[in-house]
């Protein structure tokens, strides 16, 4: 049923909730966020609520901003804020730093470096060796997920359609780690029903796109980072984990010191300045 949730459903519940909550309210894209968020917000004075969509966060959010609704704000994902129109903008918004939450704590400081010494084999791994190190980890992994985020966006821009959605990532790397852009465009057209492009025109598009950005890391979502670490964690170190345990475990090592060096952490704080309210814990 979460599926069939409108914008202005959540602004009907918000609206109901405030009759017994006075805390602020703080909109975030899903239940993953929700989990992230409750160990940091201080909930005396804040509860995150999911919105189960970024659609349904911006219908609902333009109902608060017109009808003047007090004590509501949100955290939402950068996704392509600043490259494509569409997000909505507001002081009471607060977008990622990267592309999503998830990306965030992918580029935290030891997080994914901690998660590699735990779950690779054997002591093929050391922390802080050369090679080791989170901006090898960083590095390696932007490399692989890189070209299917370039590929996503040109998907957006272009209104090419593309089915992406849980891309197998793997199936596209090669021995030497590197991605094979002639199989990930194949691939990502054979998903799809009614490719507007040729695979070559895509591909084409792609490389020059490709070619033209400086910024790789902004053009990475979470979840292709969490695959690509993943890949990266077996063809190198021989090691066995999830892309979706990664993620879970990436949650839940970060910590207060590491949330505290993100652009929202005082950006939030803003929201309640000259009120007795408080957004964060510590």
């Amino acid at each position: 049923m979460l599926d069939e949730l409108t914008g202005d459903d959540l602004y009907a519940e918000l609206i109901m909730l405030r009759t017994n909550d006075s805390r602020y309210f703080i909109v975030v894209e899903g239940v993953a966020d929700v989990a992230v968020f409750d160990r940091f917000v201080d909930l005396d004075h804040c509860t995150p609520i999911p919105a189960y969509g970024k659609d349904n966060a911006h219908a609902c959010l333009a109902r608060v901003i017109a009808d003047r609704f007090v004590g509501v704000f949100a955290i939402l994902d950068r996704d392509w804020l600043g490259i494509l129109p569409g997000d909505l903008e507001d002081d009471r918004i607060i977008h990622t730093h990267h592309y999503d939450l998830d990306a965030c704590i992918f580029f935290s400081d030891g997080i994914y470096e901690g998660i590699a010494g735990s779950f690779c084999a054997g002591s093929s791994f050391r922390q802080g060796s050369p090679g080791c190190t989170t901006d090898d980890l960083q590095r390696s992994c932007v490399d692989m997920a890189f070209p299917l985020g370039v590929l996503r966006y040109l998907s957006e821009r272009d209104r090419l359609g593309l089915n992406l959605s849980k891309f197998p990532l793997a199936e596209v790397i090669d021995a030497d780690l590197s991605i094979n852009l002639s199989s990930l465009v194949s691939i990502a057209t054979a998903r799809t029903k009614g490719a507007s492009m040729s695979n070559h025109n895509i591909e084409e598009v792609l490389r020059r796109e490709i070619d033209s950005i400086s910024e790789k890391a902004r053009y990475c979502s979470g979840h292709d980072l969490a695959k690509a670490f993943s890949i990266l964690i077996k063809k190198r170190w021989h090691g066995k984990i999830g892309a979706d345990v990664v993620e879970r475990a990436a949650r839940a090592a970060l910590n207060s010191t590491e949330i505290q060096k993100w652009k929202m952490y005082p950006r939030a704080k803003k929201w309640v300045e000259g009120t007795s309210g408080k957004v964060w814990r510590v």
